[in-house]
């Protein structure tokens, strides 16, 4: 049963791998899942120390997980400091044709949901380490479900986000 914990954590590198594949051609998809690919990495690098973190582990993937919304929210800013810098044409047509779609929406509810998961972990952690309570039921018996839900709806939105990346950028062209 914890296998499946496990492949569910560690595939999205492989999913913005293969979404990069499919969406290459499309500057917004590419950009995004480059930006999002450039957090997984940051995360996998921080992981073997954060794990050894018994109390605070928690607190710290939550502010990773804080982490994971910004390509979403600043990832336009960024472009544009981009092209500003090197005037490379990829950067303009990323910032001109970026819009918020609803998987990233839904990938900021997933993100935020898990911060508001791991911060009550958190606090029960510590209410438990400093016997403020017996047992810590939402930590031993929830948390890892939920966080199991919002990966897997994860790898889903961003399956989606790459299976419309091009009638995204289609339909931005016919309405421009």
């Amino acid at each position: 049963m914890y296998d499946i914990y496990t492949i569910a954590d560690h595939a999205h590198p492989f999913i913005v791998a293969l979404g990069l594949l499919f969406s290459w051609k499309v500057p917004t998809a590419r950009w995004f899942l480059l930006c999002y690919f450039f957090v997984i990495l940051f995360n996998i690098a921080v992981l073997p120390i954060t794990i050894q973190w018994n109390t605070h582990y928690y607190i710290s993937e939550a502010l990773i997980n804080i982490v994971f919304i910004f390509p979403i929210l600043y990832r336009k800013d960024l472009a544009l400091f981009f092209y500003s810098k090197t005037g490379m044409e990829f950067y303009r047509q990323v910032y001109e044709k970026q819009r918020l779609s609803s998987q990233e929406c839904l990938i900021v509810l997933m993100f935020l949901l898990a911060v508001v998961v791991n911060l009550i972990t958190w606090f029960e952690v510590l209410a438990y380490k400093y016997y403020w309570i017996d047992n810590a039921y939402f930590k031993l018996y929830f948390r890892d479900n939920i966080i199991l839900f919002i990966l897997l709806a994860l790898l889903g939105c961003l399956l989606t986000y790459t299976i419309k990346a091009k009638s995204r950028e289609l339909n931005y062209e016919n309405t421009k």
